[in-house]
């Protein structure tokens, strides 16, 4: 296994949990987390299965990352992320946000992804 593969693995295991705790961080308003992760779930079970269309990159993940953008989240969610790259105290997770904290769409995704998860579990 290469560097570059060894550390795509750990973004990919590591960014959704990051997301998680910006999202406990951004005190999202419920009744808009609601209405998006609601279309969001439409379109995955649309697809079929909900539970696997929820997936970063899915169209229901892509639509509630822009129904996100749509209601700002995407400018609180990247002070968030660049919060946490500047945080000493936390040097594994500050180096995991600076991976992320300059790719708002990836970054949007990744939270509508994890929004989407937690309605179907």
């Amino acid at each position: 296994m290469s560097m570059a593969a060894l550390e795509e693995s750990l973004r990919a295991a590591g960014a959704p949990a990051l997301i998680a705790l910006c999202a406990d961080r951004l005190e999202l308003d419920e009744d808009d987390v609601a209405a998006a992760t609601r279309r969001g779930l439409l379109l995955a079970a649309a697809g079929g299965d909900p539970a696997e269309g929820v997936a970063p990159g899915s169209r229901a993940a892509l639509e509630t990352a822009a129904e996100l953008q749509a209601i700002g989240v995407g400018p609180r969610l990247t002070a968030e992320l660049q919060a946490i790259a500047a945080d000493r105290d936390a040097p594994v997770l500050a180096a995991l946000a600076a991976t992320i904290v300059d790719d708002q769409a990836t970054a949007l995704g990744l939270l509508a992804s994890v929004l989407l998860m937690l309605e179907t579990a």
